[in-house]
């Protein structure tokens, strides 16, 4: 399975939108985010992997847990976005700033998501020094 960038920017709106400092698996689903799915899966995985989510007790896995014979087991734990994981949704949540992104790593025929969180870095501070007439470093 490939990522998709636009679910991911939804999964990490939802996770910044919840209400207190943690969130779990049942929040995303009120958001529309059905942990059942197997993209809900692949991608929690890979923001974890990378840094963005983690549990609030910082143990690794973020509630999934398959048994031998395949069988998937989902335990409602708290979760959080990590330092890296709101930096990155902030730098994604301009729409603007989200579609030049996207435009910038089609242009290459796309790109892993370290280099898009650079390219997204980098746009947000192209916009804010835009917007602002200052000149970021």
């Amino acid at each position: 399975m490939k990522i998709d960038n636009d679910y991911l920017k939804k999964l990490l709106d939802a996770c910044q939108s919840s209400v207190g400092p943690t969130f779990n698996i049942l929040d995303l689903k009120e958001a529309g985010l059905d942990y059942e799915d197997s993209q809900f899966e692949f991608h929690m995985a890979i923001l974890t992997d990378k840094g963005f989510i983690e549990r609030d007790d910082g143990d690794p896995n973020f509630g999934l847990f398959k048994g031998i014979d395949g069988h998937l087991s989902w335990s409602v734990l708290p979760l959080r976005l990590t330092a890296t994981g709101q930096d990155f949704a902030d730098s994604i949540h301009n729409s603007e700033v989200w579609s030049k992104t996207k435009a910038a790593a089609s242009k290459v025929g796309g790109v892993g998501l370290d280099l898009l969180v650079q390219i997204a870095k980098a746009e947000a501070k192209r916009f804010v020094s835009e917007k602002l007439g200052i000149s970021l470093p």
